[in-house]
């Protein structure tokens, strides 16, 4: 069998993974990673037509943003995932086809494209293993966000675990990868796995003390609206939610308003019942206590307050986040709070890096004020390397993360004497 790396190779963004087994294909998630002036895809696929079969490890575009396009070039093979992956990835595909065909990007972002992902799509239940030509696979809870799942591949007498994006231990939404890990260890279906294929966003350092990064948060905050505004970019799916959660544990002195993509995703979110959710009622109650913006015109009329908005994108992309930022970098009392990773050549990034982003096609030095803290619903560096130690695979290969979390990674492995690779782009490893 061999694995070609189509995206997310050295990489955070665009995650493509080719499985080849006894004349069958298989494609591990099917991302898209927006730059500064378009995107990047997996366009080295090729007979897209010939797949046998796509499994998606979760909803964000980063994984699911190249879907479209492979339809477009005939994608014929049934789309795997689970059902919260599914509702969530039509709200997320709606919105990046919007983008899309706003920077007129790619023929393959229409409407029919997207209603023949959704047509594509095949329903998989959480630990449940089910026959795709000559592979068996199951979805295992990865605790990222909400339809989050590993994914456990048999075939050729092997097991490969592909991790997708993942947290061990619980956040205020999501119920960690760690009960589930147990459970499915304890059965032996997570023993002896001979290749595992495992995520290294924050490959080269832990994160702080959650807890510590909470209070900090809200302290920041207070300072902040004592004489200004705060806009916190969020990622729609996942930190928008434990954004409001957090928020709803006190009372503010001024408005909090929610804005974007994100309110859709958490709609969703509320009306189904996702497995592994916690707090749902906690987050029901958190959204009585923010204002909800749908309509431009709406944000015209608050634009001007001392205000909390919290808004897409995350990485500071697009969305009506920039409306946010056109009209309060210029006062040193306002604040833009990052929540989450930041990939590299994003507004965000250039935000974090040189305290400048693009507005209206301008690059411009923001006197706000600018600070990151380290929300995550990814494994940090000691989750990764429990993770693997409690895998012990024959093999592991570490990707969707930069070149420096994934050397580190590699190297640390190696140490340990597992046999351990950290491909580029286009790279193919055969076993």
């Amino acid at each position: 069998m061999k694995f070609v790396f189509h995206g997310g190779a050295k990489e955070v963004g665009k995650s493509c993974i080719e499985l080849v087994t006894q004349g069958n294909r298989f494609i591990l998630d099917a991302g898209l990673k927006f730059k500064e002036h378009g995107f990047e895809a997996p366009f080295n696929v090729f007979h897209i037509e010939q797949i046998d079969g796509l499994l998606l490890s979760h909803a964000h575009l980063d994984h699911t943003g190249s879907l479209p396009l492979f339809e477009h070039y005939n994608l014929l093979c049934p789309i795997y995932c689970t059902a919260q992956t599914k509702e969530l990835t039509k709200i997320l595909l709606k919105d990046s086809y919007k983008i899309a065909r706003i920077r007129h990007l790619h023929p393959a972002y229409q409407t029919m494209d997207l209603k023949k992902v959704d047509q594509s799509t095949h329903i998989v239940q959480f630990d449940k293993e089910y026959q795709a030509k000559n592979i068996s696979f199951a979805f295992l809870n990865a605790g990222h966000i909400p339809g989050s799942s590993m994914i456990l591949i048999k075939t050729e007498g092997k097991k490969i675990l592909y991790s997708g994006d993942f947290k061990m231990d619980t956040t205020a939404l999501m119920k960690g990868a760690r009960d589930s890990f147990k459970k499915n260890y304890d059965s032996g279906a997570l023993q002896n796995i001979d290749i595992l294929i495992c995520e290294s966003t924050y490959g080269d350092k832990p994160l702080p003390n959650r807890k510590e990064i909470e209070e900090n948060f809200l302290r920041r905050i207070d300072e902040v609206i004592i004489k200004g505004s705060v806009i916190i970019p969020v990622f729609s799916l996942g930190r928008a939610q434990e954004i409001l959660l957090l928020l709803a544990q006190k009372k503010w002195a001024v408005p909090v308003y929610f804005d974007g993509m994100c309110v859709d995703v958490t709609d969703l979110i509320m009306k189904n019942d996702p497995s592994y959710i916690v707090n749902k009622q906690k987050l029901s109650n958190a959204l009585k206590h923010v204002i909800a913006i749908k309509k431009e015109s709406q944000r015209e009329k608050i634009i001007h307050q001392r205000a909390i908005f919290i808004s897409t994108s995350g990485m500071v992309q697009g969305g009506p986040v920039m409306h946010y930022i056109e009209n309060m970098w210029g006062n040193s009392d306002n604040a833009i709070f990052l929540t989450g990773y930041q990939c590299k050549r994003t507004n965000g990034r250039t935000l974090l890096d040189d305290r400048s982003l693009y507005l209206s096609g301008w690059k411009t030095y923001v006197k706000c004020q600018v600070e990151k803290f380290d929300f995550s619903g990814h494994a940090d560096a000691n989750e990764l390397k429990e993770f693997v130690g409690l895998i012990k695979p024959q093999h592991v290969i570490f990707q969707h993360g930069d070149p420096e979390a994934v050397d580190i990674l590699v190297a640390w492995a190696k140490s340990f004497r597992y046999d351990a690779y950290g491909p580029n782009v286009d790279d193919t490893i055969e076993f």
